[in-house]
């Protein structure tokens, strides 16, 4: 891999991280609205800091795309080839994080019944 083709597969990376936010960020917006629309609850600066916390580490977990690819690249020369794989990593990887987001946010809002 040359340094164009790096250059090209971060890009192809980060010009989707866009569709990834989004998607994650409605489906938690999803996941917090119906926490809030069953009771009352208090929402406090926490709260606040909790999604800031959940998205940068939803963009962290994201970059993994990209270190996949350097990693195969780098260390195994290309034998497994991810490149070629790297749209069902982003899906699934999408799926998963939406999901994850909305089961996440349902057990948050949950949590005061269950006690």
């Amino acid at each position: 891999m040359t340094i164009e083709q790096l250059k090209s597969n971060i890009k192809w990376w980060e010009s989707k991280r866009w569709i990834y936010n989004v998607a994650v960020g409605l489906f938690g917006i999803f996941g917090i609205y119906d926490g809030l629309s069953r009771g009352e609850y208090s929402w406090t600066v926490d709260d606040t800091i909790g999604i800031l916390i959940w998205g940068i580490g939803a963009n962290i977990f994201y970059s993994l795309g990209i270190l996949l690819e350097l990693f195969d690249w780098y260390y195994l020369k290309n034998r497994v080839g991810i490149k070629r794989f790297r749209m069902v990593f982003f899906i699934i990887g999408i799926l998963f994080s939406c999901l994850w987001t909305l089961w996440c946010s349902w057990i948050y809002f949950a949590k005061p019944h269950l006690w």
